[in-house]
């Protein structure tokens, strides 16, 4: 069986999998959507109620003021300076492994 045929089957097999994928990640994003409207809605009030926090039988809520961080921007560094890059690099280097996954968009 040729790779093209197995993905058809495989397509055929599961079809109701990738309805059930696309249905849910539309959901997914209208639910995200009204979870922001709504964040939004309490970040304003709270601010102009000047409200540091909220804990009652529903929620706990803090509001954190705005701030401001910086930090070194490695892809700048490396184009200019790449043989500092390298020296850092081999000095601190630091190794994360990722696992594997399945990305999904829905159509």
């Amino acid at each position: 069986m040729s790779e093209n045929t197995q993905i058809q089957v495989f397509e055929q097999q599961h079809l109701q999998l990738f309805k059930k994928i696309a249905d849910i990640s539309k959901a997914k994003k209208q639910l995200e959507e009204q979870e922001t409207k709504v964040k939004q809605e309490l970040e304003e009030a709270m601010n102009a109620y000047d409200i540091k926090s909220i804990d009652n039988q529903f929620i706990k809520i803090t509001r954190v003021k705005e701030s401001i961080s910086t930090t070194v921007d490695l892809k700048a560094l490396k184009e200019k300076e790449p043989k500092l890059y390298d020296e850092l690099l081999e000095d601190y280097p630091k190794t994360t492994s990722k696992k594997a996954y399945l990305t999904f968009k829905a159509k």
